[in-house]
């Protein structure tokens, strides 16, 4: 074999990891289970690329007020696992935590989450979105997740207090002189 192609045979490996990593995500998305999580509030923040906003769960702080009363403190980098039941509008109420995943209960849904700094952290701290649309984001109340399999969950979007999705607005279309 002519060596000029090992490069892309020593590609080929990560290419296919990579590729199954975002069929994953892509799964989790179209068929995961659906819940509103309440965010705590938080200002939009600028950015050079951008704008964003920091999210802030009051799951994790609830999280963090039943390890504090149990007297658990896990250490940093150790997988949580939060067993929720969805209300009647679809938001995560929490049920229970555990170290150790077992089988959710009837109705509950399970989302993996690490402990780090003294606190629960969700996969997602931030939301970015275009520039200008920070007007818009600030109206957010809830982030809606998919989770999927094992507790896997991913942030699909942010909503308002109605639980109304907030669409991204479209950019205008570039004139022509």
């Amino acid at each position: 074999m002519n060596p000029r192609y090992w490069p892309l045979l020593a590609a080929l490996p990560a290419l296919l990891v990579f590729n199954l990593i975002v069929a994953g995500h892509e799964r989790t998305l179209a068929s995961g289970d659906a819940v509103l999580l309440p965010l705590r509030p938080v200002d939009p923040r600028s950015l050079m690329q951008g704008d964003y906003m920091a999210l802030d769960y009051a799951l994790t702080e609830r999280i963090d007020a039943t390890m504090a009363a149990a007297h658990w403190a896990p250490q940093r980098g150790d997988v949580l696992y939060a067993y929720l039941r969805r209300d009647q509008y679809g938001i995560g109420q929490l049920q229970r935590v555990g170290n150790v995943a077992s089988k959710p209960r009837a109705g509950e849904l399970v989302l993996k989450l690490r402990w780090e700094n003294h606190g629960a952290k969700l996969p997602t701290h931030s939301y970015f979105f275009a520039e200008g649309e920070g007007e818009r984001f600030a109206q957010a109340r809830y982030a809606s997740w998919r989770i999927g399999e094992h507790g896997t969950a991913l942030l699909e979007g942010l909503a308002d207090r109605e639980r109304r999705a907030i669409a991204p607005g479209r950019m205008p279309a570039a004139k022509d002189n």
